[in-house]
């Protein structure tokens, strides 16, 4: 600035710094917590400027009254405050996308009957930050509060597990165990009934403990004729076995099919068959 003496003509100058007031803003974010949560940002924290205010999270395309702005998908915002006389405040704020908090089971495995499966559940976070774990049913597993129990079920199951980090983020998972029964049963595949003491008698064996009778055992010949027939015995016997004859007659060297009908000892039934060869 100049100012001049109109009587003598004299002058002088200096300067004056003029500098506007424009909004000062302390903005939030306020960061979803688990995974597909929303986050909000809020510029609502205002110093300077003139009031009232408008508030844009798009970069000045469009501006609003409202200084919180909730449900945004994680990424990044150019935010901008504007005064009534038009000074600006404008920053770039993200909103950040959580880690996945998952947990993943094998759908499916079979187990034999009296076996024990270890359960292994795998989880994107550390142990440290699951805040609760637990198992549904939690019937025959050595824990219902880790994530890796020892299940021996009885029956076929269908276990869940579900945890809760420590931000409470919620996940599930499961597995179906299948307890399939062992085969429960052995027949030779071959017999030599020869009179040496020695596989003279196609016998059915089996384990004791899981069969508690052979309801029927049938052989067959190649052309579908019964050879032999016995019911409700005991396995391991060979009281109950075939000698190879047929109405009293040894039968010729062949390949014979034969069937047996298994009731196990938690009251179940199986049907197996397969064949043998009768061998002199």
């Amino acid at each position: 600035m100049t100012v001049t003496n109109v009587g003598n003509g004299c002058t002088d100058t200096d300067e004056v710094v003029v500098s506007t007031d424009k909004p000062v803003v302390e903005p939030d974010v306020f960061q979803p917590a688990c995974f597909g949560d929303k986050g909000t940002i809020y510029l609502g924290e205002i110093s300077g400027g003139t009031p009232p205010y408008l508030f844009s999270y798009d970069g000045g395309q469009t501006f609003s009254q409202q200084s919180i702005f909730p449900g945004l998908e994680p990424g990044f915002y150019d935010v901008v405050v504007q005064d009534a006389v038009g000074c600006e405040f404008a920053a770039q704020l993200e909103v950040e996308q959580p880690q996945v908090f998952e947990l993943q089971l094998d759908s499916y495995v079979e187990i034999e009957e009296g076996d024990s499966y270890q359960i292994n559940t795998q989880v994107t976070v550390p142990l440290s930050e699951i805040d609760s774990i637990w198992w549904n049913p939690t019937q025959w597993l050595s824990c219902t509060n880790c994530l890796d129990p020892v299940a021996k079920p009885e029956t076929t199951t269908l276990y869940q597990i579900t945890a809760v980090s420590d931000k409470g983020c919620e996940d599930s998972d499961q597995i179906l165990l299948v307890v399939t029964k062992s085969k429960g049963i052995y027949v030779p595949s071959a017999f030599s009934p020869n009179g040496d003491g020695t596989n003279d008698e196609l016998v059915v064996y089996a384990d004791p403990d899981k069969v508690t009778r052979i309801k029927t055992f049938l052989v067959f010949s190649r052309w579908g004729e019964t050879v032999f027939e016995y019911h409700n015995f005991e396995p391991n016997n060979p009281a109950y076995g075939w000698d190879g004859t047929h109405r009293g007659q040894l039968m010729n060297p062949a390949v014979f099919a034969w069937f047996a009908i298994v009731e196990f000892a938690d009251g179940t039934e199986q049907l197996y068959e397969g064949d043998v060869t009768l061998m002199r």
